[in-house]
């Protein structure tokens, strides 16, 4: 087939010498040129001609008869035939078709020319023909499509064939002036799904057409000219998007797959003390690693230090999986501590399982990268996605999403919680708390949105939302005459970002509702202080020039507390839970004593939380225990539950 191309090159440069000659020969003839060497001259340029032109158009005939394309492969009348075959056998079990169209040759063509697509087109069929094996037979539909068919054939095999012909593309994309993106569909006879051959050629083109559908829709979404990557071996979101649904697209659900997203710890520490040359080498040697990993379909390094990767998984428990990666990463990290001179390293990776065929490739890339990170806090290194994550996400998603919208509606509700007198044993003040209480009927607690909100900076809102409500009802109770109780609000970190907005709004509230600032107190932890001391003591001052308390919440929670004591401003002192979750032991009730023995001499009020049994309350009365707040006397109430209760 390459001898024959050949000859036609070389016959058409021979029928263009003779042209030159030809025309160089009529041009000369008056110089000296007899008429008889003339004459002989122009038979001859002319049966020279005549002579190339027809081998050429000889040739030209054997290699249509001999069912091969210009583009080096079998040409569509050859398919038509093989078809044909396949079509009078007795059975068509194990044979596969592959279906491929490239993506962009209009453009190649009306941008460049047809000559150029034509190599485009050549190029494409020169890679097809690197994949194939005994079994195969290639063969140019039209135009820019292909078929192969595969006999004997297996569905890993064809699924092999195209990462094949993938992995190839990409390394030739790097360097490429006009990259190569083509759309494939592929599918199989075997006995749980069998198919005559033209009704698994359609399904292969249906396949092939969905894979061109969704990569015309992602490039249209985001219009981009092809680039070349510094790094051989990264892939952008597109790219891996579009290998995803490939995948996906051409499963029938037989086969299972895990994407995986692994990262290094802190891998710019590598980068800053080694040099960025150790810190490649390590990279690649890590990707290599990854490709050697059991049923590896694909590996890319995504960008930085993070690697993803798609595994056939079918047959295997989840936790054989998990098993594997934790060996696999175990290994690998041996490996190369042992060959550069680092002296730690760790790899975390997050896997997604693809039980979902139908799921986008940005939600796979997501949820991998939201467990690559929980992973970070796992012994193992290792985190898979749940469906307790998932309904966490959703949840997350949820609150983000809905919050403002549930603001403006007030579905956020202030719930009381009383604090007891220690010395009279009657409700001296109280805690406002908030819930979220949804439209459709489900109740939230703090801990299931507070932390969301807190990260999202929406909480900064939800307290003004609280203290304003909180004002409202003192001033709703004033008004008729009702006892007044003091109110303990939480203040959110976020506020010390700016502290002043926050004094500002706080006293605009007070000043609205006319409230008695002497049944206010503000509640800040104890690790916000330690975090934020300059601005939480300009907040402390600035309120006890409006006769406003100030409580430490959570005092003991994990800090210095004692070499806090010295310099804190504040009137209170709340006592964390921990102190009282467990049964009193004398040990503890040592520490709790010499706590408040320091406290009561520094003339700090004394709150405890967390109180829940009699020996407890005891306890904590003895020792002078200003207010008990806990469920031995009250859980958190609604607003008309705990105005019931005080009267």
């Amino acid at each position: 087939m390459e001898r024959n191309k050949t000859i036609m090159k070389l016959c058409y440069l021979q029928t263009t010498f003779y042209i030159v000659f030809l025309t160089a020969l009529i041009t000369r003839h008056r110089r000296g040129i007899s008429q008889k060497t003339f004459a002989f001259l122009i038979i001859l340029s002319l049966v020279g001609c005549a002579v190339s032109l027809t081998l050429g158009d000889y040739i030209r005939n054997m290699i249509r008869s001999s069912g091969f394309d210009v583009a080096g492969v079998h040409d569509k009348k050859s398919l038509e035939k093989k078809l044909q075959q396949l079509q009078n056998a007795d059975d068509t079990l194990n044979v596969g078709v592959m279906m491929f169209d490239l993506n962009n040759l209009k453009k190649i063509n009306d941008t460049y020319g047809h000559e150029q697509g034509d190599v485009f087109i050549q190029t494409f069929a020169s890679y097809l023909t690197r994949i194939l094996t005994e079994d195969s037979f290639l063969a140019r539909f039209g135009g820019d499509e292909f078929v192969i068919v595969q006999n004997h054939a297996t569905w890993s095999q064809l699924e092999q064939m195209n990462i094949q012909l993938q992995s190839m593309l990409d390394v030739y994309n790097q360097t490429a002036d006009h990259p190569i993106s083509y759309a494939v569909g592929y599918d199989i006879s075997c006995k749980n799904h069998y198919y005559l051959i033209m009704d698994l050629l359609q399904i292969a083109d249906q396949k092939m057409y969905q894979d061109k559908r969704y990569k015309k829709e992602q490039m249209a979404k985001k219009p981009q000219e092809f680039c070349r990557n510094p790094l051989a071996e990264s892939i952008s979101t597109e790219s891996l998007k579009e290998k995803l649904f490939t995948i996906l697209n051409n499963s029938n659900g037989e086969k299972k797959y895990a994407f995986l997203m692994t990262d290094v710890s802190n891998f710019h520490l590598i980068n800053d003390y080694w040099g960025y040359e150790t810190g490649t080498n390590i990279l690649n040697f890590i990707l290599k690693k990854m490709e050697l990993f059991p049923q590896t379909l694909f590996v890319n390094r995504y960008h930085s230090d993070i690697f993803v990767a798609v595994i056939d998984i079918t047959g295997e428990e989840h936790t054989a999986v998990k098993n594997r990666i934790i060996e696999s990463n175990k290994q690998t990290t041996k490996e190369v501590l042992a060959a550069y001179p680092v002296n730690y390293l760790s790899l975390n990776t997050g896997i997604y399982y693809l039980e979902n065929m139908e799921i986008p490739g940005e939600e796979i890339i997501s949820h991998s990268n939201i467990v690559r990170i929980k992973a970070k806090d796992k012994l193992c290194g290792v985190c898979e996605y749940t469906r307790e994550i998932a309904l966490a996400e959703q949840k997350r998603a949820d609150t983000i999403h809905s919050f403002k919208e549930a603001l403006g509606k007030k579905e956020f509700q202030i719930y009381f919680q009383p604090k007891i007198s220690g010395r009279e044993q009657k409700i001296a003040s109280a805690e406002v708390l908030v819930r979220w209480q949804r439209a459709n009927g489900d109740l939230w607690f703090p801990d299931s949105f507070l932390p969301i909100l807190e990260e999202t900076g929406e909480i900064e809102a939800l307290d003004y939302y609280v203290y304003e409500t909180a004002f409202q009802w003192l001033a709703d109770r004033r008004e008729k005459g009702l006892k007044l109780l003091s109110l303990s609000l939480n203040v959110s970190p976020v506020h010390f970002r700016k502290i002043h907005t926050f004094t500002e709004k706080v006293s605009h509230l007070i000043q609205k509702y006319e409230i008695p600032s002497q049944y206010l107190i503000f509640e800040i932890t104890e690790t916000t202080y330690i975090h934020n001391i300059e601005a939480v003591n300009h907040m402390i001052r600035f309120f006890h020039e409006k006769n406003i308390r100030i409580s430490m919440d959570d005092f003991g929670s994990g800090y210095s507390s004692l070499n806090t004591l010295k310099d804190i401003l504040f009137d209170e002192v709340k006592i964390d839970k921990k102190f009282l979750s467990d049964k009193l032991t004398e040990n503890g009730k040592i520490v709790l004593q010499e706590i408040f023995h320091l406290l009561k001499r520094t003339n700090k009020f004394i709150v405890c939380e967390g109180v829940e049994t009699k020996e407890m309350v005891d306890f904590l009365v003895v020792e002078g225990c200003d207010e008990l707040q806990g469920y031995y006397y009250y859980k958190p109430m609604e607003m008309a539950k705990f105005e019931q209760l005080i009267g």
